[in-house]
């Protein structure tokens, strides 16, 4: 065979190997999981309903959200309703395979009638309506990686700037959150500068035993899909009450980011009787 024909031969081989189309052994994926989930009222407290993700065993990244403005990490929770309504709760889970989700709607049918006693008392001020402010001494204003933790920020004696000392938080025993910005607040989403912000009528509820380490717990609703606050903007929905006398209130929170998502901090608030 002359040079040529090799040469033809050659092309012909190299042309039909470069037709022929790849593959690659394919990569068995699980199938994807499913979202269904049971929920019953807690024993004795129709208030509390536990719920539970029924999800396969490789199942991770499980989302709850309650429909009261909480959510939960965790694979089966409880969630406290104090108020009468129906709460539409989206359970979401992941794994190899993919995501899953779906919601039910959990109804509850009475509504905590609490005493304006205690806590509550020292909170609202009853008849006698109480209002907080931010207080001036040293880490009025502090945040940190880890619940209760400080090391990332500690705000100094008198450190915060005028727009949060002259915020006001009020909370009344019949279940409103006035909050009073004087027109400004702090935004960090856009370098902690100062913007006009507009608050509407706000509510908050008063939750027993569900904070960080079972504290009571102030938990302020979304409005028109607006994630509210007490403190800063990056921070909420839920409040633990940490400290509660006549005169001061320490209050402990997650970090939220800008899509009311929960972030990686934790920030202690420390506010004054006015």
């Amino acid at each position: 065979m002359n040079k040529f024909n090799i040469a033809i031969v050659f092309s012909a081989v190299v042309l039909i190997y470069a037709c022929t189309p790849y593959e690659e052994d394919g990569i068995d994926l699980p199938d994807g999981p499913s979202a269904t989930f049971s929920w019953s009222y807690l024993e004795n407290d129709s208030n509390r309903v536990v719920l539970t993700g029924l999800s396969s065993e490789d199942s991770f990244l499980h989302l709850w959200e309650f429909g009261n403005g909480l959510t939960s990490v965790l694979e089966s929770d409880t969630a406290f309703y104090p108020q009468a309504g129906e709460y539409e709760v989206t359970y979401t889970v992941h794994n190899a395979g993919g995501m899953s989700q779906s919601s039910q709607m959990v109804s509850i049918s009475q509504t905590l009638e609490l005493p304006c006693d205690g806590e509550l008392e020292l909170l609202t001020g009853c008849d006698n309506q109480k209002t907080w402010v931010f207080s001036s001494e040293i880490a009025a204003i502090a945040v940190g990686p880890d619940p209760y933790s400080t090391s990332w920020y500690s705000s100094p004696q008198g450190g915060l700037v005028d727009e949060q000392y002259d915020d006001s938080y009020q909370f009344s025993f019949d279940g409103e959150f006035i909050y009073n910005n004087n027109g400004g607040t702090v935004n960090p989403y856009e370098g902690y500068v100062v913007n006009e912000l507009d608050v509407p009528e706000l509510t908050f509820l008063y939750s027993e035993g569900t904070g960080t380490s079972g504290e009571n717990q102030i938990i302020i609703p979304t409005v028109d899909e607006f994630c509210w606050f007490i403190g800063t903007w990056d921070s909420g929905p839920a409040y633990d009450i940490v400290e509660l006398t006549e005169t001061r209130l320490v209050l402990h929170s997650t970090q939220r980011n800008g899509d009311c998502t929960q972030g990686d901090g934790f920030f202690t608030y420390i506010f004054v009787a006015q």
